[in-house]
């Protein structure tokens, strides 16, 4: 949920900045409710509250009396309230919300009642689980923190209304660019949450089946994702942030391998981000990338290797090669070559899945199905993992069979080719010791956290995305 607040004093315009969202907004297509608070009759000055205020229903146009000056009202608050134009404003968004949320709700007005707990902060509760994907508040001026305290969360954007304000930057253009971007992210989160659902379930059965080439299907699989989600984007950069979000379901899974499946798929977002980015999106732009997440996947599995053992794999390859040409008299290319080809395939098979992909246009009902059932098994209401369980599970993966077959055979090679016992031992002390600080690093990395930490640095959309992907 998206929670923007637009803030002013009395008569700034509030109420109006909302109505005319809610035309615009319906006029996009967007399903729009909720309701404003149109002052009635004339201020006594600019800055001054109406003699009146009514509720209009923004889904009907329904207006109903609700507050209206009154000199004999106790407290502060110099007005008395009709409470049962309250339950019916009330009674429209509760029906609003017991089916499918409205894309865009507005609510107006929360003032010093709000604050206190009072007025409509009776409906938050309803509201909040509900989740509609956009929510904006009109709230006075100088209550903003205590409203945020009454919610129990701080607003992703808060809008200033007022004179100055409106010479500046209009409000009510700037909550259309929040509109629109919201669209986008809630795009991305849609997608990254299939995407993450598809590694989740096809690719996990395909690396139990030992399926071969199963890399090469995801890479391309991934690749044809981040086209068809990018091609309904209003920013297509934003498509970075769909592999990110299946990297990080992945990192909610209980069991099972997870670094390099995470590794392959945030490398494989930057390099196709970044590719599109600079050669823009169109055909030489879409196959470059593509071709990148196909070759990051051929190589990702050497290049971990090469981390965890370090040179010697290199003198184990070579070891490979002489001992091939003493015994068959085979000339083998060198690693480099071989490497090159490899990945090159790779790409190449990538690189026309993302064309083939930009053509089609839309997705194939075979593969919008698959995104569509998402992932299961999902414990998002598991605690946030400490410091000693991610040590202690990132120790337990290090004993897995997939990280020290080809360990072991690495060492083995070594040993044959005239390696002490002594060196054999510590390289593989050291392939132990790199496991288990990246395999714990992964198990640490918390997703609640790092949503809530993109709220607080002001990345509401990559925020709202990761939610959205959560909810699916």
């Amino acid at each position: 949920m998206l929670l923007v607040a637009v803030t002013g004093p009395a008569g700034s315009g509030k109420s109006s900045v909302l109505v005319e969202l809610a035309a615009w907004a319906a006029s996009e297509g967007l399903d729009v409710d909720g309701f404003a608070q149109p002052a009635v009759g004339d201020r006594p000055s600019p800055r001054r509250g109406a003699p009146g205020y009514d509720l209009l229903h923004l889904g009907s146009d329904t207006r109903l009396p609700f507050a209206r000056r009154d000199r004999t009202a106790r407290g502060a608050i110099p007005y008395s309230f009709s409470r049962e134009a309250l339950a019916a404003a009330h009674g429209w968004v509760r029906t609003s919300m017991a089916g499918n949320p409205p894309h865009l709700l507005l609510l107006d007005e929360f003032g010093r009642v709000e604050a206190e707990g009072g007025g409509h902060m009776a409906l938050w509760a309803e509201v909040e689980a509900a989740d509609p994907d956009i929510v904006i508040l009109a709230v006075r001026e100088g209550v903003v923190p205590q409203v945020e305290a009454r919610l129990g969360r701080s607003f992703d954007r808060v809008v200033e209304v007022g004179p100055g304000r409106l010479e500046e930057s209009p409000p009510l253009e700037e909550l259309r660019v929040l509109v629109l971007e919201q669209r986008d992210w809630s795009r991305v989160g849609v997608y990254g949450a299939g995407s993450g659902g598809f590694e989740w379930s096809v690719g996990s059965a395909l690396h139990a089946a030992r399926v071969p080439l199963r890399g090469l299907a995801l890479s391309s699989a991934q690749a044809a994702v981040m086209v068809f989600a990018g091609a309904g984007l209003g920013r297509r950069g934003r498509v970075v942030w769909v592999p990110f979000i299946s990297a990080g379901i992945k990192a909610l899974s209980p069991a099972g391998s997870r670094v390099r499946v995470m590794l392959a798929i945030t490398i494989q977002g930057i390099l196709f981000g970044g590719a599109t980015r600079v050669l823009g999106w169109n055909p030489v732009g879409l196959f470059t990338g593509g071709a990148l997440v196909g070759m990051w996947a051929a190589a990702q599995g050497l290049l971990l290797q090469y981390l965890l053992i370090g040179s010697d794999l290199l003198r184990a390859y070579e070891t490979v090669v002489g001992w091939v040409l003493t015994r068959w008299s085979v000339g083998v290319p060198g690693i480099a070559v071989i490497l090159g080809i490899w990945t090159g395939i790779w790409g190449l098979v990538a690189g026309t899945t993302a064309l083939l992909a930009w053509k089609k246009g839309a997705l194939p009902l075979r593969l919008r199905e698959a995104l569509d059932r998402g992932a299961t098994g999902i414990r998002w209401e598991d605690p946030a993992p400490s410091w000693s369980s991610a040590l202690a599970r990132g120790s337990r993966d290090v004993l897995r069979p997939f990280f020290w077959l080809p360990v072991l055979l690495i060492l083995g090679i070594l040993l044959s080719a005239g390696a002490s016992w002594e060196r054999t031992f510590w390289i593989g002390a050291r392939a132990l010791t790199v496991g288990v600080v990246i395999f714990s690093l992964v198990r640490a990395f918390d997703v609640r956290g790092f949503v809530q930490w993109l709220r607080h640095r002001g990345h509401w959309g990559p925020a709202v995305a990761f939610e959205r992907a959560l909810r699916r």
